[in-house]
This record gives C-alpha cells, structure tokens and sequence, in this order.
C-alpha cells in the first residue's frame, strides 16, 4: 500500500534529521592533471544552503595507518600531512595544500564531526599527484653501478647503460647519441665490443607516458681506451729520467736514514740499561787481597781490581 505524500515527505524529514546532511567534496578551479609542486583547494560543501560547516571535517585515508584521519587535528598535521592547512572561514570549510608532493596523492573525503560511521560521509575524492623526476644511469655488471658525467671503457669491452627515473607512471625512455640520427626506445643501451669510433655523447631521455612535456634527459660521455693507454701517460705529463729518480729515490733514502737513526738509537739505550746506576768506567773501586778496606782508584788507573 502506498503512503500518502505527506507521510512520505515526514519519512524523508526523518531519514534526513537521522542521518544528517550528506556532504560532497570539489576541487576548486583545477582542471586538468595535477602536478607536483602546483597548489590545490578542496572544499567540502551540503546541499542546504547556509548549513553549519564547523561540525563538519576533512579527511584523508593513511595507507600506513590503514585508516582515516583527521586533518582538523594540529597533532597529526605536523606528522603525518605538512603543508596542508584547513580553514572555516566565512561559513565555508576549506582544505588548501600549498606545494603538492608524492605523498599528498591520496583519498579525501568529509565527514561530520561527531560522525561514527560513513552514513555521513562524502564519496571519496582521488587526489593524483603527476611527476617525473631526476634521471639516473647504471652500468650493469659493475661493481659500482652508478655513471657520472662520463664513463671510461677499454676498447673491445661490453657495454650496457641502463637509464631509469622516478615518475608517478612508468616513463617512455629513448637513447640517442649526439652528432647521429638514430634513436633507441628503450631504457637500456647496449654496445657489444665496444671500439673507438662508438666514443661520445650519449643521451637518454625519459618521458611521462600521458604528460609530454613531463620530460627529462641525462647526458654521459663515453670514453674508449685502447689496450695500453690506462699504462701510458699523456703528453705533457710525462717526467724525464732524473726527476723520476729524484722522485723515487729521495723518500727511499729519508726512509733509510730514519731506520739506522732509530736502530742507533734503540742500541745505545740497552748498553746503557746494562752499566748500574752510579759507577761508570773508571771510578769503581778496586779490591785487593788481604784488605778489609778499597782503595779509591782514579781515572786511567792501570791498576787490577784483584791484588
């Protein structure tokens, strides 16, 4: 049987003041993707106009906390959301983040207060944050993987450069080399057997997948070394005869000259740790037979200690 339309708007009425105003959340004049380090506004509104938005709040959902938290509160500001600032002013309630990072991305929503559960709740707004970062280049098989500006190989060597960056997508990679017109999509460059007329600039570049002028590139000089050049010196470096002796020769001889200076010295302290205190050569007293009493001796007395 249906209800007249009377009862059915005193059961809306009741379901509403039940539940309370449902709100919703907006992002306030962006269009478009979102990038890092750009400024964004939400805003949490209700269908009645004029309603009472201090009992309402921000939220944002924590992956770490596998919950919701609350923005309002100034003690998880400070450790878990910096840079976000929430404001109720002019009847209005308002999230703004200043400079957007990675870990702004997230869900958002707006809940009552006092709320519980999600009856109250708005839907989820999905906030992406977009970037595409520094880029960096490894070279395989090596004990330390990182490549500077430039990387020295010998002639005959493989070599593979691997290029990676850190983005919000998995970027387009491409190599190129400088002075050339070929171009390699993908994210490593390999050059088997390596010889002198491979050396050069190489560049790669790393594209967002749906942001094209999300772009950076990364360039590293490849140097080839032949067989004996790491054992060579370079014109102008390298040192006549004497000098290199002078070189060589003059710290060996100071090393010498400090071992026989220490050895000498080492060597007088033990014959003087063997002579006992207070007699030296010369001043003992000799002792002759039949004496009860010595005889003092001076210095250069040819005379036996034993008469």
């Amino acid at each position: 049987m249906a209800l007249p339309g009377p009862l059915l708007l005193l059961a809306a009425l009741a379901l509403r003041w039940a539940h309370g105003e449902i709100p919703t959340v907006r992002l306030i004049d962006q269009e478009g993707p979102i990038l890092e380090g750009s400024s964004v506004t939400l805003e949490c509104l209700t269908d009645e106009a004029g309603a009472d938005m201090s009992q309402f709040t921000f939220q944002k959902y924590s992956r770490w906390l596998h919950s919701w938290v609350s923005l309002d509160n100034p003690d998880r500001l400070r450790c878990w959301f910096f840079d976000v600032n929430v404001t109720r002013a002019d009847g209005r309630l308002l999230l703004a983040i200043a400079s957007l990072q990675s870990w702004h991305a997230g869900a958002y929503r707006c809940v009552a207060a006092n709320s519980t559960g999600t009856g109250n709740a708005s839907a989820e707004l999905s906030l992406r944050v977009e970037y595409l970062r520094s880029v960096f280049v490894t070279r395989a098989h090596t004990w330390c993987g990182t490549v500077g500006d430039s990387v020295a190989v010998m002639e005959g060597e493989d070599v593979e450069l691997q290029c990676s960056a850190d983005a919000s997508l998995p970027p387009e990679y491409e190599w190129s080399r400088q002075g050339a017109d070929w171009v390699v999509a993908s994210s490593v460059l390999t050059l088997p057997h390596v010889s002198r007329e491979q050396a050069g600039t190489y560049e790669c570049r790393a594209q967002h997948p749906s942001l094209p002028h999300l772009a950076r590139s990364r360039a590293v000089r490849l140097d080839v070394q032949g067989p004996q050049s790491s054992y060579q010196l370079e014109p102008g470096l390298g040192l006549s005869t004497p000098v290199l002796l002078l070189a060589v020769g003059l710290p060996a001889l100071l090393l010498l000259l400090l071992v026989l200076g220490l050895s000498v010295l080492v060597l007088r302290r033990r014959q003087a740790a063997k002579i006992p205190a207070g007699e030296e050569p010369g001043q003992r007293t000799p002792i002759y037979k039949g004496s009860l009493e010595s005889v003092p001796s001076v210095a250069g007395d040819q005379q036996p200690l034993v008469l």
